[in-house]
């Protein structure tokens, strides 16, 4: 990689609330990183069409989830906005077009694009302005103090350089893997895809993860390819800067061994023990993952129902996730098995008489995870499970009798129930705990889906308050080791 300065090309639609999160935290990032960013609008609706989303062109990506997830969702975003301190105050009727709002930032200078975007941004999602009306985007650019913009007409809209340039955009960033807002690209970065293929240009979507975007910018100014920044777990921006624990918390880790990225999750709870010391408890939770998404209406393998663009990208995430932890459990002094994924060739995996296995004897997990996801295990066949068990050094025969009995498979049930009742939408999930002032457990925060929100779960365990806190998640905030790695982000 050179070690000239790098590029980093932000794609994005005003009408997207993530691709807003993103405008705000974008700028710091390209300069912590010396990059050169260049603002470049794409067409959402455009990028929905041609990659057959599931929601259609006009639609919201929420628009498909069902009330589970949008709840789960919802407090997710929520929760973003309390943590960067962004304002909020969506439009009674979203998505609104925007196409024009585009074009008019495509006309003006390439120096005025920050400026007139971020204008736009603040009038679509904080001051509630009708941005489908070219009176109301003119006089947007002429108080976000574009040079000449009091002298613009309605011309401006159909003008065709500006329309091909948002076409041009828009057709790049699908061709480059986007299916969505907001999108990240760095054509000066050489990696290596999750099918072993060697590439010229990277690809980063969504504004949850700037941390690898960040990673492979501060890479390029190393001028070195295989070499990952210092602190890599830091990228992750924190609220609270201490993990010093002084009083019990309890953490629930709600779980399927038929999910890969539940998998990762849990290669990060001896992490998190380390971490946090004797004062973190982690209750683990299995349940039945496929009965819980017939419940709520999600498919039950949901990646058939992505388009084909989110498909790959998701794929490819997975990985990106595994060489992270794996660098980071480097940067810590590899207390750790490094993480060796394999996709299981049977999938989904199924998995009742396995987590009824963890249920018999919790010291399983890690053996029924890394044969699930590490040697590729049928262990929805019970001759192969009872060999693991053996081999394990358990007896075998005794564990899948007692998981075949009715009390555990009821127990099974019970926990199935319970996360409906909760909220789950899917896993991993993470619910808090803290001693309350009778020294009962009570509720700490709303439920954390996703290993991807750690960060998160880190700051909750400390006593981060996700409805009041006013405390700002910034990067490197925690203090993480030094040590080298060998990072491929």
């Amino acid at each position: 990689m050179s070690s000239s300065r790098a590029v980093l090309e932000f794609n994005y639609d005003i009408s997207c609330p993530f691709a807003y999160i993103a405008s705000t935290r974008v700028e710091a990032l390209a300069q912590r990183t010396s990059a050169t960013l260049i603002w470049r609008p794409v067409l959402l609706g455009a990028i929905y069409r041609a990659t057959s989303a599931p929601q259609g062109a006009a639609g919201s990506a929420s628009d498909v989830f069902n009330p589970t997830k949008k709840a789960v969702t919802g407090r997710s975003m929520q929760r973003t906005l309390r943590r960067y301190q962004i304002a909020y105050n969506p439009p009674p009727e979203h998505p609104r077009k925007s196409v024009n709002a585009l074009r008019l930032i495509h006309y003006v200078p390439a120096h005025e694009r920050p400026k007139l975007s971020k204008a736009l941004f603040r009038a679509y999602w904080v001051e509630g302005q009708d941005v489908t009306d070219s009176k109301v985007l003119l006089a947007i650019a002429k108080d976000s103090g574009v040079a000449g913009a009091g002298s613009l007409t309605e011309d401006v809209f159909s003008d065709p350089v500006a329309r091909k340039a948002l076409e041009d955009a828009t057709a790049d960033s699908i061709a480059r893997g986007a299916f969505g807002v907001p999108g990240f690209w760095i054509p000066g970065a050489t990696w290596v895809d999750f099918n072993g293929e060697r590439k010229q240009g990277r690809f980063y979507w969504g504004q949850d993860r700037m941390q690898f975007v960040e990673a492979t910018l501060l890479s390029l100014k190393k001028g070195a390819e295989t070499s990952a920044p210092p602190n890599l777990k830091s990228l992750m921006p924190r609220c609270i800067g201490s993990n010093t624990l002084t009083e019990k918390v309890k953490l629930q880790f709600w779980y399927d061994f038929s999910s890969p990225w539940a998998f990762l999750g849990w290669t990060q709870l001896e992490r998190l023990r380390r971490t946090f010391g004797k004062n973190l408890e982690i209750e683990m939770k299995p349940f039945l993952l496929g009965i819980l998404f017939r419940e709520i209406g999600t498919p039950n393998e949901p990646g058939a129902s992505m388009s084909e663009a989110k498909a790959l990208w998701s794929r490819q995430d997975h990985a990106d996730w595994v060489d992270y932890w794996n660098d980071v459990n480097v940067q810590e002094g590899s207390p750790d098995k490094p993480i060796e994924f394999h996709w299981a060739d049977e999938f989904p995996i199924r998995t009742p008489t396995v987590l009824r296995c963890a249920l018999v004897d919790p010291n399983l997990v890690p053996l029924l995870y890394r044969a699930c996801w590490e040697q590729n295990a049928k262990v929805a066949n019970e001759a192969v499970l009872l060999e693991i068990l053996n081999n394990g050094g358990y007896n075998g025969a005794a564990i899948l009798e007692k998981a075949s009995t009715p009390a555990i498979k009821n127990q099974l049930r019970a926990l199935t129930a319970e996360a409906k009742t909760v909220g789950i939408c899917g896993v991993p999930s993470y619910r808090l705990f803290g001693k309350g002032s009778n020294g009962n457990w009570e509720g700490r925060g709303s439920i954390i889906w996703g290993q991807d929100e750690t960060n998160v779960v880190e700051d909750l365990i400390v006593g981060w308050d996700d409805e009041r806190s006013e405390l700002v998640a910034e990067a490197g905030k925690a203090e993480f080791g030094t040590a080298r790695t060998n990072a491929r982000l």
